[in-house]
């Protein structure tokens, strides 16, 4: 959900809904070796972080068997042993946490408690971070931190200490996705310097065979498609510089957004599909916050084709848009069936819909993770086998 509209819903969204709670789950999975995360340089005396102690880096699980690279196939992602990725779980934002904390000196380790209750008390096994960067400090007393990774090695060590422990996580995947980039043009698409900002991220994270790239959130003002073929290049420019850094035998499974409506609009990747580095392990992101009957256009129409993810999916009801408790009951069976792969939008208590209650100490690491109606509705899925 793009931040300006995400504006609009935090005046109007009303969790309209309450749902039992059904707890049963178990989760089998293979062992896992998480590649230990990219060292930083010392902190610049600039920085906004300068001066602080960094936490250490994440040791490295012992050496066995790991959870290995997904890769596409036909019009599914699959796993090493060609089974379909049956991946389920939640978006979780960084230090910057939806820029709720960015006004005080990051913490790490909330992120790291928060990564721990959603895959071993919720059972996600998937997990869409949001990295989230500003152009400058804002207003009042402004910002703390909030440079991104290519002007704060300080949050690039963040970054990758967060991505290391989701790699300890037998089993899980994470899809790493700029969310909020100050490179972004003007219609929320990656540019020349965001394509440099990937670089840095897949140069580091190469080896690494638990995560997956979303190159942008929702590309914005293209209700008409008009603009759907500059979308589609500057996609495919992306994936070109994420590709000319990581090893060929290695490929990350990497995700494009719709190019209309929020990215809910995947149409033109049916007859237009990436070829960037050969279109090899290319999915397709949308999200949906629409009623039940857009599912068809909006998801099993494209499925037919192309791999393709529901990068976000929650209860709404304003004037952008309407999604009611029932109607995400059935894009989840709809995604089930079509082994689509999804995550809902968001882990948080100040950022809406939110999964968790609010209880004031959110950036400190001690908030309670009690879950809203919401949040339960979610937990009861990922208790459901799939």
């Amino acid at each position: 959900m793009a931040i300006t509209r995400r504006d609009r819903t935090r005046r109007a969204t009303r969790v309209l809904f309450t749902m039992a709670v059904c707890v049963a789950c178990a989760l089998a999975v293979s062992c896992h070796q998480q590649a230990p995360p990219a060292s930083s340089p010392a902190p610049d005396a600039a920085s906004p972080t300068a001066g602080r102690t960094l936490p250490e880096a994440e040791p490295p699980m012992p050496t066995g068997p790991i959870t290995g690279w997904l890769r596409v196939e036909g019009n599914r992602i699959v796993l090493p042993n060609g089974k379909p990725f049956h991946g389920r779980g939640v978006n979780m934002h960084d230090t910057r946490s939806c820029d709720s904390c960015s006004w005080e000196p990051p913490h790490v380790e909330p992120v790291l408690r928060r990564i721990d209750a959603v895959v071993d008390d919720w059972h996600a096994n998937f997990i869409r971070l949001l990295l989230e960067s500003y152009p400058d400090k804002g207003s009042g007393h402004g910002r703390v931190h909030y440079r991104g990774v290519l002007e704060d090695e300080d949050y690039f060590s963040d970054v990758m200490r967060i991505i290391g422990h989701v790699g300890k996580k037998p089993g899980v995947y994470v899809l790493v996705s700029l969310w909020h980039e100050p490179s972004f043009g003007p219609r929320g698409l990656p540019s020349a310097r965001t394509a440099l900002v990937w670089k840095k991220l897949a140069g580091a994270l190469k080896d690494m065979p638990f995560v997956l790239f979303g190159l942008v959130n929702e590309p914005e003002n293209n209700e008409d498609g008009k603009l759907d073929g500059e979308v589609w290049k500057a996609m495919n420019d992306t994936v070109a510089a994420i590709r000319s850094v990581e090893r060929p035998e290695r490929r990350h499974v990497i995700t494009v957004q719709g190019t209309r409506a929020w990215g809910r609009v995947l149409d033109y990747y049916i007859d237009h599909p990436i070829t960037a580095g050969g279109g090899v392990n290319i999915a397709y992101e949308t999200h949906i916050y629409n009623r039940a009957t857009s599912f068809d256009a909006l998801v099993r129409k494209p499925a037919a084709k192309l791999p393709v993810i529901l990068g976000e999916v929650g209860p709404v009801d304003d004037a952008s848009a309407t999604m009611f408790p029932e109607d995400i009951e059935k894009l989840w069976d709809l995604a089930e069936r079509l082994g689509i792969p999804w995550t809902a939008y968001t882990f948080h208590a100040k950022c809406p819909p939110n999964m968790l209650v609010d209880d004031d100490t959110w950036c400190g690491g001690t908030s309670s993770l009690v879950p809203t109606p919401w949040g339960r509705m979610v937990k009861a899925r990922l208790a459901r086998p799939w």
